[in-house]
């Protein structure tokens, strides 16, 4: 008990210097704030290196902090919704129309107008890599209140994609080469200082368009470590956190001093399986492998939330969840699969065999970041999958870039936001057209292939819903991935936060009318 003890108290110190590296001067502000009964904390468990949002995924940092806004955004039903535009019309296939919410302004006071919304998106395409292929961007004209953009070709995520953090708008006007510590965004905080890795200040633009902002200040921590972001919290050095571990969330449920929120994400932990080599180039020891996996087992070990996937899409989603076909547990389909593949135990070690060769894969993850490979996780289908009389030999990596780049691997851990801006396009495009550039496992398929391209030409909504669930369906019955589980968003604050809220895409979280009473 008193090793455990210790330990808290060693966390706990850990916590406080980490939130106090940012030298006296930034103590003293931050302090000064916090006398302030409009002031709040946050830790975010992620920020970008800089706060120019067509940097990278650096956006991302900024939407979750409520600093940066795009033309349409993502609410809390996965529904895309005008922000900066108030209204949109696709003239024809290759042509969108949007009309410029009016009488609002950057932070520095100047307009918000239809040239300068062409100009912040022509910079974002020009500076970041991902910008040209999210908008497949020809043109962008002003016509009065309204920006015009044609793309290239007929593009039915372009809608969709123009949510993404990269896209929000900025003032150009202004000297840019600053947004990578202070941006000049329209969100209803705006950047004061930044120190890369640690935090950044910012206060209420008392102009902001959607009314006042119900809080004066921020502090936003970056606090990469769960242990040390849960300890924060409870230590009173943070008033509200986003991402909440399942281990912790015990130290906050059903304790009066804290509001806990938790949704369905749209993060999937899934393996990546690689088809161009031996032994996963077989479909039927693909399909076994999916079939010794007992989901829903895993998914109450992790907790916390989280649910069996079975499927690349989460059934927060709108891709027919309910009506697939999906990855089920299921022994004596795999034992069926592994004869008809020409393995079976001819030695009684347990392990199943094929030209006295017992089957061993490769199972390749990290200890950290998006694609963490969790220990308890790693075990279980460990286990099960030796129940099988399948080997599987779990490796940790520092980093997966050359494993990815090599195919080193027969299953790679992977977490992927599958619907990043609302939309299924961006995961499919990327992770199972042939080609794409995340697609790992080597998949091709012609018939996957054509719905995705269909996908992109279809405008309607319940069309695309129904390309994607059938695109699906074709990757669970190739055994291209196995789907574990779906991730609940977890966040938490003290019991003095009001207006938390949580959506299913995790780089949304503070709003407007979050706020703090002391």
């Amino acid at each position: 008990m008193k090793k455990k003890i210790l330990l808290g108290i060693f966390l706990a110190l850990i916590s406080v210097v980490i939130l106090t590296s940012c030298g006296e001067k930034e103590k003293e502000a931050t302090t000064e704030a916090q006398a302030n009964e409009g002031h709040m904390n946050i830790a975010l468990y992620w920020f970008g290196e800089t706060l120019d949002p067509a940097e990278n995924w650096d956006g991302w940092t900024l939407t979750r902090a409520a600093v940066g806004e795009t033309l349409v955004t993502v609410d809390e039903n996965l529904q895309l919704v005008g922000q900066l535009a108030d209204s949109w019309e696709n003239i024809d296939e290759t042509t969108w129309k949007f009309h410029i919410r009016q009488g609002v302004t950057f932070q520095n006071g100047n307009s918000l107008t239809p040239e300068a919304v062409k100009s912040s998106i022509e910079r974002t395409v020009k500076i970041n890599e991902r910008g040209e292929n999210a908008l497949k961007l020809a043109s962008i004209d002003v016509d009065g209140e309204y920006v015009v953009i044609k793309t290239k070709e007929p593009y039915g995520a372009f809608l969709a994609n123009i949510s993404d953090p990269m896209f929000i708008i900025v003032d150009t006007s202004v000297d840019t080469s600053k947004f990578k510590e202070t941006p000049i965004c329209t969100g209803p905080y705006m950047v004061t200082s930044f120190k890369p890795a640690t935090s950044f200040e910012a206060v209420a633009y008392e102009n902001y368009w959607g009314g006042k902002p119900a809080l004066d200040s921020i502090t936003v921590f970056d606090i990469e470590d769960d242990n040390t972001r849960a300890l924060s919290l409870q230590s009173g050095d943070v008033d509200m956190v986003q991402g909440i571990r399942a281990g912790d969330i015990a130290l906050f449920a059903d304790n009066k001093d804290y509001i806990v929120k938790t949704t369905t994400g749209t993060r999937i932990e899934f393996m990546t399986m690689n088809t161009v080599k031996a032994p996963l180039s077989d479909k039927n020891l693909r399909l076994a492998i999916n079939s010794a996996v007992d989901y829903e087992t895993i998914a109450k070990v992790v907790g916390g939330g989280a649910v069996a996937a079975r499927a690349p899409f989460p059934a927060s989603a709108p891709y027919g969840y309910d009506e697939l076909n999906k990855q089920t547990f299921d022994l004596e389909k795999t034992k069926s699969l592994l004869a008809e593949a020409g393995y079976k135990d001819t030695n009684n070690d347990g392990y199943v065999d094929k030209d006295g060769k017992n089957l061993e894969i490769n199972v390749y993850g990290t200890a950290g970041g998006n694609t963490r490979a969790n220990s308890t996780v790693a075990e279980l289908l460990e286990s099960q999958l030796k129940t099988a009389g399948i080997k599987a030999n779990i490796k940790i990596a520092e980093n997966l870039d050359e494993i990815k780049k090599n195919g080193e691997f027969d299953l790679l851990f992977q977490n992927w936001q599958t619907v990043s801006t609302g939309d299924s396009q961006w995961f499919l495009d990327n992770a199972f057209k042939t080609g794409g550039s995340g697609n790992y496992g080597k998949y091709s398929n012609k018939k996957l292939d054509d719905l995705i391209n269909k996908l992109a030409t279809t405008f309607d909504v319940k069309e695309r819903e129904k390309i994607t669930k059938e695109a699906s369906q074709i990757i669970i019955d190739e055994g291209y991935g196995t789907y574990i589980v779906s991730q609940a968003n977890v966040n938490v604050s003290n019991n003095k936060v009001e207006n938390m809220h949580n959506f299913p895409i995790d780089y949304y979280f503070l709003t407007v009318d979050t706020k703090i009473n002391k």
